[in-house]
C-alpha cells in the first residue's frame, strides 16, 4: 500500500513507469559574479546603461516644456528683444505697455516760465492725447512676421520709436491763461462742401499771437518717452506768430482723403442691392480733422490720416437722412433715350422697394465708418428689396429729303411729321446731292455744305433763335453769301452747320405751305413751318438721334 502510494505521489507515464518529480533547481545560488575590470559587475553595468535613457528623456521633455511654454507664454507678450522709445519691454503684457504708457503722460508735466512767473502744464493742457493702445499694438505686433527662430531671439531687436503726438498740434488757450498772457487765437483751417455737394474745398487758416505751445509740447513728449524715468525740463515761453493747429497744409490733406472716399462711396446693400449711398454729404456730416495723428481715439471713432470718423455721427446722419427715403412700395424709373440708348432725360427717377429687418441697421455708423477708415467699400444689412425697372422711351428723328419731310418717332412710331425745305444742293426728287457745291464727304467744321448730308447724327447745339450768315465760292469765282436775322428754333445736328430749324423767311410760313419744301431751299439746314417749329424744338432733347436719308 505505501508502495503504491508513492507511485501516486511521483505520477505516472502510460506504460505504467514510474518516474520522480524534483523541484527546479535555482541556478543562481550556484553563480559567481563575473567582474569587469576594475572590480564592478557587469550587472551593475547593465542597470546603469538602463538609467542614462530615462535621465535623456526627462531633459528633452523638461526643455520642451520650458520652450513650450516660453512659446505660450510670448503669444501674449512683447517677444524678446523688443523695446519702446530705446526701452526693453520684453515680456510685458499689452495692458502692462498700455499703464506703463499712460502712466507716464500722467507724469509728463513740464514747468513753464515768462516774465517771472511759472506754472506746470501737462500734454492734456496743450490739447494733446497718447493713443497709448495703438502704441501697445505695435509693441505686441514687434518681430511676429520674422521666422520663428528670429522671432524669440533677444539680440534680434525691434526698437518701437512712434511719435506719441505732434507737438505742432499743440494749443495755446490753457498754456497763456496759466501765464496770464493776453492772446490773439489762431484759427484753423476746415473743410466745407462744394458748390455741388460732390466733394471738399478748403476754408483757409489764420495766424494767432501768443504764448509758443511747440516747445513745451516737445519737452513733455520728450518725458513720455523716458516712460517716467525722467522729468520733464523746464521751458522758458516765448511769444511770437503762432500756426493754428490745423495748418492749410493738413486741411488740404484731409481734403484729399475726403475726396477720395467722396468717389468711391461706401454703398449700404441688401444681399446684392443697393439700396443707399454714403458719399460726401455723410463724411461732411461724420467726420472732423485732428492734427495729432497720433491722438487718442473715442470708443465710436476710428481714423484715416487726419481725418476722424465718428460712428455716432455717421448713424445719425443715416437714420435722419437716408432711412426716411427707404420705401417699401417700388417706383419704377422712366428716361428719354435716343436711338443708341443714351438717356438724354430723366422723367421720373423712381426707386426700390426697400424693406429693412428690424434693428438690421443699427450699426450701419460703425459698420461704414470701419469701410471708410480703410478707403471705402460697403455694408450690408439684412432685409428684402423689390428692385425698380427703367422704363425707357427711344426719340429719333428721321429727315426724308426725297419726301421733304422731318418725323419725330417715339419707340418707333411715328407722332409727328412736318413738311420741310431741304438744301439747295439736294435733288428735290432724289433727295441726292448734286451741283458743283455739292461735296460728299463731311467737310471741315467751320465750311458750310451747300447739301443736307446723309447719314447718321445726334442733336449737338440748339439756340432759341440765331443770326446766320455764310459765304460759298462758285466756281466761276462769284461768291453766294447769304444773311438770315432771328432764325428760330435751332436744332443742330452736323458739324458742318446743318440744322433743323423754322424756315428762314421774313413772314411766318406753316407746315402746310411747306409741301414738297414749298419752293424754299437752304444751304444745306432743314427748314420746318413756324406753327410747328418750337413744338419740335422743345421735343428735340440735346443728343437725340437724327438720320437722314435720300
Amino acid at each position: 500500500m505505501n508502495e503504491n502510494n508513492e507511485m501516486n505521489r511521483a505520477g505516472a507515464f502510460a506504460d505504467g513507469e514510474a518516474t520522480a518529480v524534483f523541484a527546479p533547481l535555482d541556478m543562481s545560488a550556484f553563480a559567481t559574479p563575473a567582474f569587469e575590470e576594475g572590480g564592478r559587475s557587469a550587472s551593475r553595468r547593465r542597470k546603469r546603461h538602463a538609467v542614462w535613457p530615462w535621465i535623456l528623456l526627462a531633459v528633452v521633455v523638461v526643455l520642451g516644456a520650458f520652450v513650450g511654454g516660453g512659446i505660450w507664454f510670448f503669444q501674449s507678450h512683447a517677444l524678446p528683444g523688443v523695446t519702446l522709445w530705446g526701452h526693453s519691454v520684453t515680456g510685458s503684457s499689452y495692458e502692462r505697455v498700455v499703464s506703463r504708457i499712460d502712466a507716464a503722460v500722467d507724469d509728463a508735466t513740464v514747468t513753464v516760465s515768462y516774465d517771472g512767473k511759472t506754472a506746470k502744464v501737462s500734454l492734456k493742457d496743450l490739447g494733446l492725447s497718447v493713443d497709448s493702445e495703438s502704441i501697445a499694438r505695435q509693441v505686441m505686433d514687434a518681430k511676429r512676421d520674422e521666422a520663428w527662430w528670429q522671432r524669440y531671439a533677444f539680440w534680434n531687436t525691434a526698437d518701437i520709436t512712434v511719435e506719441p503726438a505732434n507737438a505742432k498740434a499743440a494749443v495755446s488757450d490753457t498754456l497763456s491763461q496759466k501765464l496770464s498772457i493776453d492772446e490773439v487765437k489762431a484759427t484753423d483751417a476746415s473743410l466745407r462742401l462744394n458748390e455741388d455737394g460732390t466733394g471738399f474745398d478748403v476754408v483757409s487758416g489764420q495766424q494767432g499771437q501768443g504764448a509758443d505751445p511747440a516747445p513745451v509740447a516737445k519737452a513733455a513728449i520728450a518725458a513720455v518717452e523716458t516712460l517716467g524715468s525722467a522729468p520733464a525740463k523746464t521751458v522758458t515761453v516765448e511769444l511770437k506768430a503762432i500756426d493754428p493747429s490745423v495748418t492749410d497744409d493738413i486741411a488740404a490733406k484731409a481734403k484729399a482723403t475726403l475726396d477720395g472716399l467722396a468717389n468711391k462711396p461706401v454703398d449700404i446693400k441688401i444681399g446684392d442691392h443697393t439700396i443707399a449711398t454714403l458719399g460726401a454729404q455723410a463724411l461732411a456730416a461724420s467726420t472732423r480733422i485732428d492734427a495729432n495723428e497720433n491722438g487718442k481715439l473715442a470708443d465710436n471713432e476710428t481714423r484715416n490720416g487726419y481725418v476722424v470718423f465718428d460712428a455716432d455721427k455717421l448713424q445719425k446722419y443715416y437714420d435722419d437722412s437716408v432711412k426716411p427715403n427707404l420705401q417699401s412700395g417700388r417706383e419704377d424709373r422712366e428716361v428719354i433715350v435716343n436711338g443708341v440708348g443714351e438717356e438724354l432725360k430723366v422723367l421720373k427717377e423712381g426707386h426700390d422697394g426697400v424693406t429693412v429687418a428690424a434693428g438690421a441697421d443699427s450699426s450701419v455708423g460703425a459698420d461704414a465708418v470701419q469701410a471708410f477708415a480703410k478707403g471705402g467699400g460697403s455694408v450690408t444689412v439684412e432685409g428684402t428689396v423689390d428692385p425698380m425697372k427703367t422704363k425707357s422711351t427711344k426719340r429719333t428723328v428721321v429727315i426724308d429729303l426725297s419726301d421733304h419731310t422731318v418725323t419725330a418717332y417715339e419707340n418707333g412710331k411715328a407722332i409727328m411729321k412736318f413738311n420741310a425745305g431741304i438744301g439747295r444742293g439736294n435733288d428735290p426728287t432724289t433727295g441726292e446731292c448734286t451741283g458743283e457745291l455739292c461735296t460728299p464727304t463731311y467737310c471741315d467744321p467751320n465750311t458750310y455744305d451747300n447739301c443736307t448730308e446723309n447719314g447718321d447724327f445726334k442733336i449737338w447745339l440748339k439756340y432759341q433763335s440765331q443770326n446766320m450768315s455764310g459765304n460759298l465760292t462758285l466756281s466761276d469765282g462769284s461768291n453766294e453769301t447769304w444773311d438770315a436775322k432771328n432764325v428760330g428754333f435751332v436744332n443742330y445736328f452736323s458739324k458742318t452747320g446743318c440744322a433743323i430749324h423754322r424756315v428762314a423767311t421774313q413772314t411766318a410760313m406753316n407746315n402746310s405751305q411747306l409741301v414738297k419744301g414749298g419752293g424754299l431751299w437752304s444751304h444745306g439746314c432743314v427748314g420746318i413751318g413756324w406753327d410747328v417749329a418750337q413744338q419740335f424744338y422743345e421735343w428735340a432733347l440735346m443728343g437725340t438721334t437724327v438720320h437722314v436719308q435720300a
